[in-house]
């Protein structure tokens, strides 16, 4: 696995191997390059490499998913909350004009009274 593609899966610098892991792993692959071939190596370690990536990749992705989910649910909850206030400001907003025009059409009615009071004054002067 690439270095740096180990640091970002896991968070250590570098696998916890013994210096007898390290040296078998070494053995290992010069055991594989004598019995197999040096180009069916490479493909073999390039294809386990792509592996991992693609592995990694995909948690990588799951990861902004669940942020994305959670994100969506909390602009959910904002709008919900949004359209509950518009609701009450509605509400109001009704309420408001009722009662705006109740006070009209008690200044129509006072504008009546005192129009029909003063034309009485005037009428018998």
């Amino acid at each position: 696995m690439n270095p740096a593609d180990y640091v970002y899966a896991t968070g250590n610098t570098h696998p916890d191997l013994t210096p007898a892991e390290s040296i078998m792993e070494i053995e290992q692959i010069m055991m594989l390059v004598e019995r197999i071939g040096l180009p069916a190596v490479i493909i073999g370690i390039m294809c386990y490499y792509i592996m991992q990536t693609q592995k990694a990749h995909r948690d990588e992705i799951i990861r902004w998913e669940n942020k994305d989910t959670l994100g969506d649910e909390r602009l959910i909850e904002v709008i919900n909350k949004q359209n509950e206030r518009s609701e009450h400001v509605a509400t109001a907003l009704n309420d408001l004009t009722t009662s705006n025009k109740d006070v009209a059409k008690s200044h129509e009615r006072l504008a009546a009274e005192i129009k029909g009071m003063t034309e009485a004054l005037l009428r018998s002067k």
